[in-house]
Protein backbone atom coordinates (compact mmCIF):
# COMPACT_ATOMS: atom_id res chain seq x y z
CA UNK A 1 0.00 0.00 0.00
CA UNK A 2 2.78 2.53 0.74
CA UNK A 3 4.37 1.05 -2.62
CA UNK A 4 0.84 2.80 -3.77
CA UNK A 5 0.90 6.12 -2.40
CA UNK A 6 3.87 7.28 -3.58
CA UNK A 7 2.91 7.14 -7.05
CA UNK A 8 -0.57 8.37 -6.21
CA UNK A 9 -0.64 11.05 -3.50
CA UNK A 10 -3.38 11.94 -1.34
CA UNK A 11 -5.56 9.46 -2.88
CA UNK A 12 -5.69 7.09 -0.09
CA UNK A 13 -9.55 6.51 0.45
CA UNK A 14 -9.73 6.12 -3.37
CA UNK A 15 -7.09 3.58 -3.74
CA UNK A 16 -8.35 1.43 -0.57
CA UNK A 17 -11.89 1.57 -2.12
CA UNK A 18 -10.74 0.16 -5.50
CA UNK A 19 -8.42 -2.18 -3.63
CA UNK A 20 -11.78 -3.50 -1.60
CA UNK A 21 -13.81 -3.92 -4.69
CA UNK A 22 -11.19 -6.01 -6.88
CA UNK A 23 -10.22 -8.63 -4.21
CA UNK A 24 -7.93 -11.28 -4.35
CA UNK A 25 -6.95 -12.80 -8.19
CA UNK A 26 -9.65 -15.59 -7.95
CA UNK A 27 -12.28 -13.52 -6.28
CA UNK A 28 -15.45 -12.63 -8.81
CA UNK A 29 -15.09 -9.08 -10.03
CA UNK A 30 -17.85 -6.16 -9.69
CA UNK A 31 -20.36 -5.77 -13.03
CA UNK A 32 -19.22 -2.36 -13.21
CA UNK A 33 -17.58 0.57 -11.61
CA UNK A 34 -18.37 4.33 -12.61
CA UNK A 35 -15.26 6.59 -11.39
CA UNK A 36 -16.15 10.59 -12.04
CA UNK A 37 -14.19 13.34 -10.41
CA UNK A 38 -12.82 16.72 -12.26
CA UNK A 39 -10.16 17.01 -14.95
CA UNK A 40 -6.64 16.28 -13.34
CA UNK A 41 -8.08 14.46 -9.95
CA UNK A 42 -5.39 11.37 -10.73
CA UNK A 43 -8.50 9.01 -11.51
CA UNK A 44 -6.79 6.96 -14.58
CA UNK A 45 -3.52 6.75 -13.07
CA UNK A 46 -4.98 5.58 -9.58
CA UNK A 47 -7.07 2.97 -11.34
CA UNK A 48 -4.26 1.30 -13.34
CA UNK A 49 -1.45 1.63 -10.76
CA UNK A 50 -3.95 -0.29 -8.59
CA UNK A 51 -4.28 -2.99 -11.22
CA UNK A 52 -0.89 -2.98 -12.42
CA UNK A 53 -0.37 -3.63 -8.41
CA UNK A 54 -2.61 -6.38 -8.11
CA UNK A 55 -1.32 -7.81 -11.80
CA UNK A 56 -4.63 -8.05 -12.97
CA UNK A 57 -4.96 -7.69 -16.83
CA UNK A 58 -6.99 -4.89 -18.37
CA UNK A 59 -7.89 -3.26 -21.58
CA UNK A 60 -7.61 0.34 -21.79
CA UNK A 61 -9.95 2.38 -24.46
CA UNK A 62 -9.82 5.61 -25.16
CA UNK A 63 -13.26 6.69 -25.98
CA UNK A 64 -11.90 10.04 -28.35
CA UNK A 65 -9.75 8.24 -30.03
CA UNK A 66 -12.48 4.69 -30.82
CA UNK A 67 -15.20 6.77 -31.64
CA UNK A 68 -17.11 4.59 -33.38
CA UNK A 69 -18.47 1.19 -31.47
CA UNK A 70 -16.58 -1.20 -34.27
CA UNK A 71 -13.68 0.78 -33.31
CA UNK A 72 -14.36 -0.08 -29.13
CA UNK A 73 -15.29 -4.07 -30.11
CA UNK A 74 -12.28 -4.61 -32.12
CA UNK A 75 -9.80 -2.79 -29.45
CA UNK A 76 -11.36 -5.16 -26.93
CA UNK A 77 -10.77 -8.30 -28.85
CA UNK A 78 -6.93 -7.15 -29.39
CA UNK A 79 -6.67 -6.87 -25.96
CA UNK A 80 -7.65 -10.14 -24.63
CA UNK A 81 -5.87 -11.92 -27.62
CA UNK A 82 -2.38 -12.83 -26.90
CA UNK A 83 -1.53 -12.83 -30.54
CA UNK A 84 -0.83 -10.39 -33.21
CA UNK A 85 -4.30 -11.33 -35.13
CA UNK A 86 -7.07 -8.79 -36.82
CA UNK A 87 -10.44 -9.58 -36.10
CA UNK A 88 -13.11 -7.96 -37.50
CA UNK A 89 -15.83 -7.30 -35.35
CA UNK A 90 -19.14 -5.22 -36.48
CA UNK A 91 -21.73 -5.68 -33.92
CA UNK A 92 -22.32 -6.10 -30.32
CA UNK A 93 -23.74 -9.66 -30.63
CA UNK A 94 -20.65 -10.40 -32.87
CA UNK A 95 -18.64 -9.18 -29.67
CA UNK A 96 -20.53 -11.15 -27.20
CA UNK A 97 -19.91 -13.92 -29.49
CA UNK A 98 -15.95 -13.56 -29.18
CA UNK A 99 -16.50 -13.37 -25.68
CA UNK A 100 -17.98 -16.49 -24.88
CA UNK A 101 -15.81 -18.30 -27.14
CA UNK A 102 -13.00 -17.06 -25.31
CA UNK A 103 -14.48 -17.77 -22.17
CA UNK A 104 -14.95 -21.36 -23.09
CA UNK A 105 -11.23 -21.24 -24.04
CA UNK A 106 -10.09 -20.44 -20.94
CA UNK A 107 -9.61 -22.88 -18.20
CA UNK A 108 -8.36 -20.71 -15.27
CA UNK A 109 -11.32 -17.82 -13.53
CA UNK A 110 -8.84 -14.61 -14.80
CA UNK A 111 -9.82 -10.87 -13.87
CA UNK A 112 -10.09 -8.94 -17.04
CA UNK A 113 -10.48 -5.16 -16.60
CA UNK A 114 -12.23 -2.81 -19.73
CA UNK A 115 -11.57 1.06 -19.17
CA UNK A 116 -13.34 2.91 -20.93
CA UNK A 117 -11.86 6.03 -20.48
CA UNK A 118 -13.59 9.92 -21.12
CA UNK A 119 -16.61 8.03 -21.17
CA UNK A 120 -19.15 10.71 -21.86
CA UNK A 121 -18.19 10.39 -25.06
CA UNK A 122 -20.79 6.85 -25.08
CA UNK A 123 -23.57 8.90 -24.66
CA UNK A 124 -23.24 9.92 -28.33
CA UNK A 125 -23.77 6.53 -29.63
CA UNK A 126 -26.32 3.96 -29.14
CA UNK A 127 -27.90 3.99 -25.60
CA UNK A 128 -27.90 -0.13 -26.14
CA UNK A 129 -24.06 0.03 -26.11
CA UNK A 130 -23.56 1.43 -22.17
CA UNK A 131 -26.21 -0.58 -21.30
CA UNK A 132 -24.91 -3.74 -22.72
CA UNK A 133 -21.21 -3.05 -21.07
CA UNK A 134 -22.73 -2.16 -18.03
CA UNK A 135 -23.63 -5.63 -17.92
CA UNK A 136 -21.83 -7.38 -19.92
CA UNK A 137 -20.47 -10.19 -17.47
CA UNK A 138 -24.11 -11.79 -18.01
CA UNK A 139 -23.76 -12.01 -21.64
CA UNK A 140 -19.88 -13.97 -21.44
CA UNK A 141 -18.33 -16.75 -19.28
CA UNK A 142 -15.83 -14.75 -18.25
CA UNK A 143 -15.02 -12.66 -14.62
CA UNK A 144 -14.71 -9.45 -16.69
CA UNK A 145 -15.61 -5.74 -15.36
CA UNK A 146 -16.15 -2.54 -16.66
CA UNK A 147 -14.92 0.47 -15.70
CA UNK A 148 -16.37 3.72 -16.82
CA UNK A 149 -13.92 6.77 -15.99
CA UNK A 150 -15.14 10.77 -16.74
CA UNK A 151 -15.66 13.79 -15.74
CA UNK A 152 -19.10 13.74 -15.56
CA UNK A 153 -21.40 11.90 -12.79
CA UNK A 154 -23.76 9.11 -13.58
CA UNK A 155 -27.23 11.46 -13.34
CA UNK A 156 -25.54 12.83 -16.99
CA UNK A 157 -25.99 9.35 -18.68
CA UNK A 158 -29.62 9.02 -19.51
CA UNK A 159 -31.15 5.78 -20.45
CA UNK A 160 -34.64 5.15 -22.30
CA UNK A 161 -33.87 1.71 -21.45
CA UNK A 162 -33.40 -0.47 -17.79
CA UNK A 163 -29.77 0.03 -17.15
CA UNK A 164 -27.71 -1.91 -14.09
CA UNK A 165 -26.51 0.76 -11.76
CA UNK A 166 -22.37 0.69 -11.41
CA UNK A 167 -20.80 1.16 -8.14
CA UNK A 168 -19.97 4.59 -8.23
CA UNK A 169 -16.46 6.44 -7.36
CA UNK A 170 -16.05 9.75 -7.21
CA UNK A 171 -12.66 11.63 -6.70
CA UNK A 172 -12.59 15.31 -5.85
CA UNK A 173 -11.15 18.06 -6.53
CA UNK A 174 -7.40 18.58 -4.75
CA UNK A 175 -7.31 20.32 -1.37
CA UNK A 176 -4.85 23.74 -1.71
CA UNK A 177 -2.46 21.69 0.97
CA UNK A 178 -3.01 18.43 -1.16
CA UNK A 179 -1.67 20.23 -4.45
CA UNK A 180 1.59 21.86 -2.10
CA UNK A 181 2.57 18.13 -1.49
CA UNK A 182 2.20 16.63 -4.43
CA UNK A 183 3.90 19.66 -6.55
CA UNK A 184 6.62 19.99 -3.90
CA UNK A 185 7.91 16.30 -5.21
CA UNK A 186 8.38 17.67 -8.39
CA UNK A 187 11.51 20.22 -6.66
CA UNK A 188 14.49 18.58 -8.34
CA UNK A 189 12.38 18.80 -11.84
CA UNK A 190 11.89 22.19 -11.58
CA UNK A 191 15.49 22.44 -10.95
CA UNK A 192 16.79 20.45 -13.87
CA UNK A 193 14.94 23.07 -16.07
CA UNK A 194 16.67 26.17 -14.33
CA UNK A 195 20.13 24.27 -14.70
CA UNK A 196 18.96 23.56 -18.00
CA UNK A 197 18.32 27.19 -19.43
CA UNK A 198 20.92 29.13 -17.33
CA UNK A 199 24.72 28.58 -15.83
CA UNK A 200 24.51 28.63 -13.05
CA UNK A 201 27.61 28.74 -10.23
CA UNK A 202 27.84 25.15 -7.72
CA UNK A 203 27.04 27.54 -5.20
CA UNK A 204 24.07 29.00 -5.93
CA UNK A 205 22.49 25.86 -7.56
CA UNK A 206 22.70 24.56 -3.42
CA UNK A 207 20.79 27.22 -2.64
CA UNK A 208 18.07 26.62 -5.04
CA UNK A 209 18.22 23.03 -4.03
CA UNK A 210 16.89 24.01 -0.38
CA UNK A 211 13.85 22.68 0.17
CA UNK A 212 12.38 26.02 1.90
CA UNK A 213 13.24 28.24 -0.93
CA UNK A 214 10.59 26.20 -3.15
CA UNK A 215 8.49 25.76 -0.39
CA UNK A 216 8.15 29.60 0.21
CA UNK A 217 7.69 30.08 -3.67
CA UNK A 218 4.47 27.45 -3.75
CA UNK A 219 2.66 28.98 -0.92
CA UNK A 220 3.12 32.24 -2.94
CA UNK A 221 1.96 30.95 -6.14
CA UNK A 222 -1.11 28.79 -4.70
CA UNK A 223 -2.16 31.94 -2.83
CA UNK A 224 -2.32 33.51 -6.55
CA UNK A 225 -3.74 30.03 -8.42
CA UNK A 226 -6.07 28.09 -5.98
CA UNK A 227 -8.81 29.75 -6.13
CA UNK A 228 -9.09 30.11 -9.97
CA UNK A 229 -7.69 26.70 -10.95
CA UNK A 230 -7.85 23.60 -9.29
CA UNK A 231 -6.27 21.81 -12.05
CA UNK A 232 -3.13 19.64 -11.22
CA UNK A 233 -1.76 19.63 -14.66
CA UNK A 234 -1.74 23.16 -15.28
CA UNK A 235 -0.91 24.37 -11.80
CA UNK A 236 2.30 22.00 -12.38
CA UNK A 237 3.17 23.71 -15.83
CA UNK A 238 2.32 27.31 -14.22
CA UNK A 239 4.57 26.73 -11.44
CA UNK A 240 7.39 25.09 -13.44
CA UNK A 241 7.37 28.42 -15.78
CA UNK A 242 6.90 30.90 -12.81
CA UNK A 243 9.89 28.98 -10.48
CA UNK A 244 12.25 30.23 -12.85
CA UNK A 245 11.36 33.66 -13.00
CA UNK A 246 11.46 33.61 -9.00
CA UNK A 247 14.78 32.38 -9.23
CA UNK A 248 16.15 34.85 -11.33
CA UNK A 249 17.35 37.44 -9.67
CA UNK A 250 19.40 34.54 -7.19
CA UNK A 251 20.68 33.89 -10.18
CA UNK A 252 21.62 36.98 -11.08
CA UNK A 253 22.80 37.70 -7.55
CA UNK A 254 20.55 40.73 -6.89
CA UNK A 255 18.69 38.92 -4.25
CA UNK A 256 19.44 36.66 -1.38
CA UNK A 257 18.01 33.56 -1.50
CA UNK A 258 16.96 33.62 2.45
CA UNK A 259 15.63 37.74 1.52
CA UNK A 260 11.50 36.00 1.73
CA UNK A 261 9.94 39.71 1.56
CA UNK A 262 12.30 41.00 -1.55
CA UNK A 263 11.46 37.92 -3.37
CA UNK A 264 7.86 37.88 -3.36
CA UNK A 265 7.71 41.54 -3.95
CA UNK A 266 9.42 40.25 -7.10
CA UNK A 267 7.12 37.39 -8.07
CA UNK A 268 3.71 38.66 -7.34
CA UNK A 269 3.16 41.01 -10.17
CA UNK A 270 4.79 37.96 -12.06
CA UNK A 271 2.50 35.67 -10.96
CA UNK A 272 -0.77 38.40 -11.93
CA UNK A 273 0.53 38.44 -15.13
CA UNK A 274 0.24 35.11 -15.81
CA UNK A 275 -2.62 34.00 -14.09
CA UNK A 276 -4.30 35.78 -17.37
CA UNK A 277 -2.63 33.45 -19.86
CA UNK A 278 -3.94 30.68 -17.20
CA UNK A 279 -4.66 27.24 -19.64
CA UNK A 280 -3.58 28.96 -22.95
CA UNK A 281 -0.14 27.29 -22.92
CA UNK A 282 1.64 30.62 -23.81
CA UNK A 283 5.47 31.37 -22.87
CA UNK A 284 6.05 34.88 -22.17
CA UNK A 285 9.84 35.00 -22.80
CA UNK A 286 12.38 35.79 -20.26
CA UNK A 287 11.08 39.04 -18.64
CA UNK A 288 13.74 41.79 -17.12
CA UNK A 289 13.92 41.20 -13.35
CA UNK A 290 10.99 43.60 -11.44
CA UNK A 291 13.13 43.54 -8.33
CA UNK A 292 13.96 47.37 -8.67
CA UNK A 293 10.49 49.50 -9.13
CA UNK A 294 12.54 51.35 -12.04
CA UNK A 295 12.43 48.48 -13.71
CA UNK A 296 9.05 47.71 -13.38
CA UNK A 297 7.90 49.87 -16.53
CA UNK A 298 10.49 48.12 -18.69
CA UNK A 299 9.67 44.24 -17.55
CA UNK A 300 5.73 45.33 -18.90
CA UNK A 301 7.04 46.62 -21.69
CA UNK A 302 9.50 43.82 -22.71
CA UNK A 303 6.30 40.96 -21.51
CA UNK A 304 3.81 43.07 -23.51
CA UNK A 305 6.11 42.99 -26.80
CA UNK A 306 7.26 39.21 -26.66
CA UNK A 307 3.15 38.59 -25.92
CA UNK A 308 2.36 40.70 -29.23
CA UNK A 309 4.96 38.45 -31.56
CA UNK A 310 3.31 35.40 -30.14
CA UNK A 311 -0.22 36.23 -31.03
CA UNK A 312 0.57 37.85 -34.55
CA UNK A 313 -0.93 35.15 -36.12
CA UNK A 314 -4.37 34.95 -35.01
CA UNK A 315 -5.72 31.75 -36.30
CA UNK A 316 -2.94 29.97 -33.51
CA UNK A 317 -4.08 31.74 -31.07
CA UNK A 318 -7.54 31.32 -31.57
CA UNK A 319 -7.06 27.19 -32.34
CA UNK A 320 -5.34 27.07 -28.73
CA UNK A 321 -8.52 27.96 -26.57
CA UNK A 322 -8.96 24.02 -28.06
CA UNK A 323 -12.70 25.12 -27.40
CA UNK A 324 -15.56 22.42 -27.02
CA UNK A 325 -17.68 21.57 -30.18
CA UNK A 326 -20.63 23.10 -28.94
CA UNK A 327 -18.71 26.20 -27.39
CA UNK A 328 -17.38 26.97 -30.71
CA UNK A 329 -20.71 26.99 -32.53
CA UNK A 330 -22.25 29.28 -28.99
CA UNK A 331 -19.08 32.10 -29.53
CA UNK A 332 -19.65 32.01 -33.38
CA UNK A 333 -23.39 32.86 -32.50
CA UNK A 334 -22.58 35.48 -29.49
CA UNK A 335 -20.56 37.20 -32.54
CA UNK A 336 -23.19 36.98 -35.28
CA UNK A 337 -25.36 38.66 -32.29
CA UNK A 338 -23.19 41.86 -31.47
CA UNK A 339 -22.63 42.45 -35.34
CA UNK A 340 -25.78 42.02 -36.88
CA UNK A 341 -28.73 44.10 -36.04
CA UNK A 342 -31.64 42.24 -34.49
CA UNK A 343 -34.60 43.42 -36.84
CA UNK A 344 -32.77 41.68 -39.53
CA UNK A 345 -32.36 37.76 -37.27
CA UNK A 346 -35.06 36.35 -39.78
CA UNK A 347 -33.83 37.26 -42.75
CA UNK A 348 -30.56 36.15 -42.66
CA UNK A 349 -31.20 33.08 -39.85
CA UNK A 350 -34.62 31.38 -41.16
CA UNK A 351 -35.09 29.56 -44.78
CA UNK A 352 -38.53 30.62 -45.31
CA UNK A 353 -38.12 34.37 -44.15
CA UNK A 354 -40.93 35.30 -47.10
CA UNK A 355 -39.56 37.97 -49.90
CA UNK A 356 -38.48 41.19 -48.70
CA UNK A 357 -39.55 44.23 -51.00
CA UNK A 358 -36.53 46.91 -51.49
CA UNK A 359 -37.11 50.49 -50.87
CA UNK A 360 -35.22 53.29 -51.58
CA UNK A 361 -34.16 53.52 -47.96
CA UNK A 362 -33.19 50.09 -48.16
CA UNK A 363 -30.77 50.75 -51.05
CA UNK A 364 -29.35 53.60 -49.46
CA UNK A 365 -28.58 51.99 -46.51
CA UNK A 366 -26.89 49.77 -48.18
CA UNK A 367 -24.26 51.79 -49.93
CA UNK A 368 -23.04 52.75 -46.19
CA UNK A 369 -19.15 54.02 -45.99
CA UNK A 370 -16.75 52.03 -43.88
CA UNK A 371 -16.96 53.66 -40.66
CA UNK A 372 -20.95 52.78 -40.30
CA UNK A 373 -20.78 48.59 -40.97
CA UNK A 374 -21.80 47.15 -37.59
CA UNK A 375 -18.33 45.22 -38.07
CA UNK A 376 -16.25 48.72 -37.62
CA UNK A 377 -18.88 50.19 -35.06
CA UNK A 378 -17.69 47.43 -32.26
CA UNK A 379 -20.03 44.99 -30.61
CA UNK A 380 -23.71 45.21 -29.54
CA UNK A 381 -25.21 44.18 -26.60
CA UNK A 382 -27.77 41.13 -26.63
CA UNK A 383 -29.69 39.38 -24.93
CA UNK A 384 -29.46 35.18 -24.08
CA UNK A 385 -32.54 34.09 -25.77
CA UNK A 386 -31.43 35.91 -28.78
CA UNK A 387 -27.93 34.20 -28.76
CA UNK A 388 -29.61 30.59 -28.35
CA UNK A 389 -32.21 31.15 -31.42
CA UNK A 390 -28.91 32.23 -33.55
CA UNK A 391 -26.94 29.11 -32.58
CA UNK A 392 -29.74 26.29 -32.63
CA UNK A 393 -30.08 28.31 -36.29
CA UNK A 394 -26.76 27.50 -37.24
CA UNK A 395 -26.54 24.78 -35.85
CA UNK A 396 -26.83 21.68 -38.05
CA UNK A 397 -28.01 18.81 -35.72
CA UNK A 398 -30.67 19.28 -33.16
CA UNK A 399 -29.56 18.73 -29.28
CA UNK A 400 -31.73 19.78 -26.04
CA UNK A 401 -31.00 22.57 -23.93
CA UNK A 402 -29.29 20.76 -21.39
CA UNK A 403 -27.35 22.43 -18.25
CA UNK A 404 -24.26 21.65 -19.66
CA UNK A 405 -24.73 23.75 -22.83
CA UNK A 406 -25.54 26.51 -20.59
CA UNK A 407 -22.41 25.99 -18.22
CA UNK A 408 -20.44 26.71 -21.87
CA UNK A 409 -21.47 29.63 -21.93
CA UNK A 410 -20.10 30.80 -18.13
CA UNK A 411 -17.12 29.16 -19.66
CA UNK A 412 -16.64 31.81 -22.37
CA UNK A 413 -17.16 34.30 -20.08
CA UNK A 414 -14.34 33.26 -18.07
CA UNK A 415 -11.99 33.16 -20.91
CA UNK A 416 -13.15 36.81 -21.92
CA UNK A 417 -14.45 35.51 -25.01
CA UNK A 418 -17.91 37.17 -24.21
CA UNK A 419 -18.47 39.81 -21.96
CA UNK A 420 -21.63 39.44 -19.16
CA UNK A 421 -22.48 37.88 -16.26
CA UNK A 422 -21.70 34.32 -15.03
CA UNK A 423 -24.90 33.51 -13.96
CA UNK A 424 -27.43 31.66 -16.54
CA UNK A 425 -30.68 34.52 -16.20
CA UNK A 426 -32.92 33.67 -18.93
CA UNK A 427 -34.73 36.57 -18.65
CA UNK A 428 -32.11 39.29 -17.81
CA UNK A 429 -29.28 38.07 -18.69
CA UNK A 430 -26.88 40.37 -21.26
CA UNK A 431 -23.64 39.42 -23.01
CA UNK A 432 -21.51 41.42 -25.74
CA UNK A 433 -19.15 39.45 -27.64
CA UNK A 434 -15.21 40.72 -27.34
CA UNK A 435 -13.48 39.21 -29.85
CA UNK A 436 -12.78 40.41 -33.19
CA UNK A 437 -13.69 38.94 -37.21
CA UNK A 438 -9.86 37.34 -37.62
CA UNK A 439 -10.64 35.60 -34.47
CA UNK A 440 -13.77 34.46 -35.03
CA UNK A 441 -13.16 33.45 -38.30
CA UNK A 442 -10.09 30.76 -37.15
CA UNK A 443 -12.91 29.51 -34.37
CA UNK A 444 -15.39 28.86 -37.41
CA UNK A 445 -12.90 27.23 -39.98
CA UNK A 446 -12.25 24.59 -37.51
CA UNK A 447 -15.97 23.65 -37.45
CA UNK A 448 -16.35 24.17 -41.04
CA UNK A 449 -18.58 27.21 -40.79
CA UNK A 450 -18.99 30.62 -43.00
CA UNK A 451 -19.04 33.49 -40.87
CA UNK A 452 -19.78 36.16 -43.55
CA UNK A 453 -22.30 34.45 -44.99
CA UNK A 454 -24.17 35.22 -42.28
CA UNK A 455 -23.17 38.83 -41.38
CA UNK A 456 -25.14 41.73 -42.51
CA UNK A 457 -22.22 44.17 -43.60
CA UNK A 458 -21.44 41.64 -46.07
CA UNK A 459 -24.63 40.59 -47.66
Amino acid sequence: MEELLNKVPCRENQLNTLLDLFGEYDEPLPYSIFISGSMATSKTLCLTNVLDYLRFKYITIDCIECYSPKLIFETILDGLQDDDVDIKCDSLSDLTNYLVKFGYEKITYEPIIIIFDRAERLRAMDQTLMCTFLRLREFCNLNICTIFVTHLTYDNFFFKIGALEPIQIFFPNYTRDELFKIIITNHKTFIDEIINQHKIEEEIINELTEQQLFANFLNAFLSVFYRPCRDLIELRHMAQINFIKYCEPIIKEEIKASDVDRLWRHITPVLKSSLAHLYLRISDGKAASPSKENKTNFQTYNFENTLKEELMSTKTFAQSFELPYYAKFLLIAAYLASYNPPKEDKHLFMKNHGKQRKRLQQVKAKAKVTEKLSTQLGPKVFTLDRLLAIFYAILEEKIGLTSNLLAQIATLVELKLIAGSKEIDLDTAKYKCIVGYDFISAVAQTVGFNVSKYLYDFI
